[in-house]
């Protein structure tokens, strides 16, 4: 089973001088054995609010037998430029979400 680490979870737009702004958005999750893969995707369509991005956990378990060994996988999701002007973010996965409201950096 998948397990958001829900204190891992920040989000903030880089607005570094001479490139566009960026939005990134970090986290971790833990899965039961080696060998898994996840990654953080845009769901399509959207929700009803524009300014609440909606981020799924895409994790694949690995084919055939792995070792059983509670492992974190670093999660990362970039968008340059956002494509709006986002207030929060919300990770999916499953039965459990968490909504992260997203840090400016200049």
């Amino acid at each position: 089973m998948t397990v958001l680490l829900r204190n891992t979870f920040r989000a903030w737009i880089d607005r570094a001088p001479g490139a566009p702004p960026r939005l990134i958005m970090i986290g971790d999750v833990r899965v039961p054995s080696n060998g898994w893969q996840a990654r953080l995707t845009k769901r399509s369509p959207q929700g009803i609010n524009p300014k609440i991005l909606i981020l799924d956990v895409n994790a694949e378990q690995p084919a055939g037998a792995a070792q059983e060994e509670i492992t974190t996988i670093p999660l990362r999701y970039e968008e340059s430029p956002p494509q709006d002007e986002y207030g929060q973010v919300m990770i999916a996965h499953g039965r459990g979400e968490i909504v992260v409201s997203i840090g400016r950096t200049h």
